[in-house]
């Protein structure tokens, strides 16, 4: 365990926003988070366990204790002749797994490829992308409930996800912290090709029988054409939810813009967040040091040294731009803090 005060947050978030942390804590171990919440009392201040920082936006100082989880091994612990269980520590860099299940051909998480962050925040986001969702191949979850003191886990169905969503994001808010995540990967999964340009770029390739392999590179490839290098311009991905909407507001848009591309999930219909923040004119929209990324107007970008609450109010003059011209309320996907 290491202790560090007043510590610089600015490469420890994608946005690259130049805030301290009160305190910040290296935690190397499942047994040293377990001795740190034993020894800790965890209701005198804030505390937030920071993994990539790839989903939060910092406004202010933290004033509290940052967790930073360290420990990152990843195993399979069993097989048999259709799937592998692969365990993975919460502070692995995801797309590491990724890159890992990927050169074993198991499948199930390559459509997940370059999303930034740690392995330990994919559960409560149920990050997704490409028509893949964590969701999907995950098995258990281990965390550490820090009321009664102790790790337990929960099984895919009790993690309750929805569509950026889980259990803890509920019922376990504030009272948890993820340890190990489980996935059950297949040795000969049915690939999934048919989201975005995904079928389209592997017919450009020539590969008409692709490999699990063919398919991380294609979302690699389409990924690194349509969003910004966080490491090269801050940023935190999409910044907003697609906004599910019923069939009589669907109806109202598709009357004025034939074209709009839709989903149909759950007995609602999903809009692209993109889409609509294009339509409202914003694509490519910048002011100051804060805009929307060109190819891809989901992601805000800081352009040189825009403040946290610079980006906050640029998000929230985009949500009210989409809300007066759809009436559609976007509901941000990064944690504001």
């Amino acid at each position: 365990m290491k202790l560090f005060e007043n510590y610089s947050l600015k490469n420890l978030n994608t946005f690259h926003i130049d805030v301290k942390a009160e305190k910040f804590i290296e935690i190397e171990s499942s047994a040293e988070l377990l001795d740190f919440v034993k020894n800790y009392d965890m209701n005198s201040k804030n505390i937030l366990v920071l993994g990539g920082g790839s989903n939060i936006l910092f406004t202010k100082d933290f004033d509290g204790t940052i967790l930073h989880l360290t420990f990152k091994d990843h195993q399979e612990i069993s097989e048999n002749d259709e799937s592998v269980i692969l365990e993975a520590d919460a502070g692995m860099n995801w797309d590491d797994l990724v890159k890992y299940s990927v050169e074993k051909n198991l499948g199930g998480i390559e459509n997940l490829a370059m999303i930034p962050g740690a392995v330990g925040a994919a559960p409560i986001q149920n990050i997704g992308a490409y028509g893949q969702e964590l969701k999907d191949s995950l098995f258990e979850v281990e965390y550490l409930d820090l009321s009664e003191q102790k790790f337990k886990t929960l099984s895919n169905e009790q993690c309750k996800f929805g569509y950026r969503d889980s259990i803890f994001k509920k019922m376990l808010k504030k009272n948890f912290i993820i340890t190990k995540v489980l996935f059950r990967l297949k040795k000969n999964p049915e690939l999934i090709l048919n989201y975005g340009n995904v079928l389209s770029e592997l017919k450009k390739e020539g590969i008409s029988n692709p490999t699990i392999k063919d398919v991380s590179n294609i979302v690699r490839k389409i990924r690194t054409e349509k969003l910004p290098d966080p490491n090269q311009i801050g940023n935190a991905g999409s910044f907003f939810k697609n906004p599910f909407v019923d069939e009589e507001t669907f109806q109202k848009i598709k009357n004025e813009f034939p074209d709009v591309p839709y989903f149909k999930q759950d007995g609602k219909i999903k809009i692209p967040a993109a889409w609509l923040i294009e339509k409202s004119g914003l694509k490519g929209f910048r002011k100051e040091n804060v805009g929307t990324y060109p190819n891809q107007p989901l992601v805000i970008v800081n352009y040189g040294k825009a403040t946290g609450k610079e980006i906050l109010d640029f998000a929230m003059f985009i949500r009210q731009t989409v809300k007066n011209k759809f009436n559609i309320v976007l509901e941000h996907e990064v944690i504001i803090i």
